[in-house]
């Protein structure tokens, strides 16, 4: 029997959006040379090259935040112009230092929210960065009613999670930064047996440890479940490549619950440096952040 025009359109979709999906496709941005003109596509949510204004003047908020006693006023956030270094013009630099700031949170909310989101970033690990505390790139789905109950609660199902996707840090026989990993808070998120909810784990296999001073694009994606069911996902992929695939996660117990906002972090505080490598700061940089509803994959250069 001859499959119908419409039939065979309908596989081809239906093909090529599992495709996107696992990454097998050059993404959303292949359409877009050195991503010009990427911000404008309907299924792009935000976009930031840092290549003008001030550094996180497109984000909603950046938070910085020093540490108990620090006496080091360094601005921890700036745009980063060495020819060495940066893409393109610009890119973003953080620094931490372990006696001044000690956490910067770079912010976008995407209100009221989405049940699928895709965020692809670059991100460059100084020389002198060991290991940290927390930070990289996550999502949050927050009601907005105190949801996150803080560090070893599990939040409610109808009000929060999240997840971000990091280095392990000094976690593991893994040079620094450390393999990559979601870190991730949710309602049917499992107990450490002594009642207590710290974060949990989803790791990539086999192991991605980036190299430090070498540029690497990372996405992942989430895709929150229906609820009442274990249909929820999440997945990465380094340079393009899948590396991570997540499946049968129960992220919420309302469908009114959505993915509204995404962030750039990074985290350690003073009396971690000596158990996280040594050393006195942590610089990191940002570049070509794209946060969209369909698969993206790496910049085409």
């Amino acid at each position: 029997m001859k499959a119908s025009a419409a039939t065979c359109c309908l596989i081809l979709a239906l093909g090529l959006s599992a495709n996107a999906a696992r990454g097998q496709d050059k993404g959303l941005a292949a359409k877009y040379p050195k991503d010009v003109g990427i911000g404008r596509d309907k299924a792009v949510l935000f976009h930031d090259d840092f290549e003008e204004g001030n550094v996180g003047a497109a984000w909603d908020e950046v938070n910085r935040r020093k540490g108990r006693g620090a006496t080091d006023d360094a601005e921890p956030v700036e745009a980063e112009t060495d020819k060495d270094i940066a893409r393109g013009k610009r890119s973003a630099k953080v620094q931490l230092r372990k006696d001044g700031h000690e956490d910067v949170t770079f912010v976008k909310w995407l209100k009221p929210g989405h049940d699928e989101l895709y965020m692809r970033y670059y991100v460059r690990y100084g020389k002198d960065y060991g290991y940290h505390g927390h930070g990289g790139s996550g999502f949050m789905a927050d009601a907005g009613k105190g949801g996150f109950k803080g560090a070893g609660k599990a939040p409610d199902g109808d009000k929060f999670f999240w997840a971000t996707l990091e280095p392990i840090g000094p976690r593991g026989d893994f040079d620094p930064p450390g393999a990559l990993i979601f870190y991730a808070y949710w309602w049917k998120m499992k107990a450490d047996g002594r009642g207590n909810y710290w974060g949990n784990w989803f790791r990539p296999k086999p192991d991605q440890v980036p190299k430090r001073e070498t540029w690497v694009c990372v996405e992942w994606r989430v895709k929150a479940n229906t609820a009442g069911k274990d249909d929820g996902e999440l997945d990465c992929w380094i340079e393009g490549k899948k590396c991570g695939e997540f499946r049968d996660i129960n992220w919420r117990s309302t469908n009114a619950l959505k993915v509204n906002k995404v962030q750039l972090s990074l985290w350690l505080e003073p009396a971690g440096y000596t158990r996280a490598g040594g050393g006195t700061t942590r610089t990191v940089w940002y570049d070509d952040v794209v946060v969209a509803t369909q698969y993206i994959g790496p910049k085409s250069e």
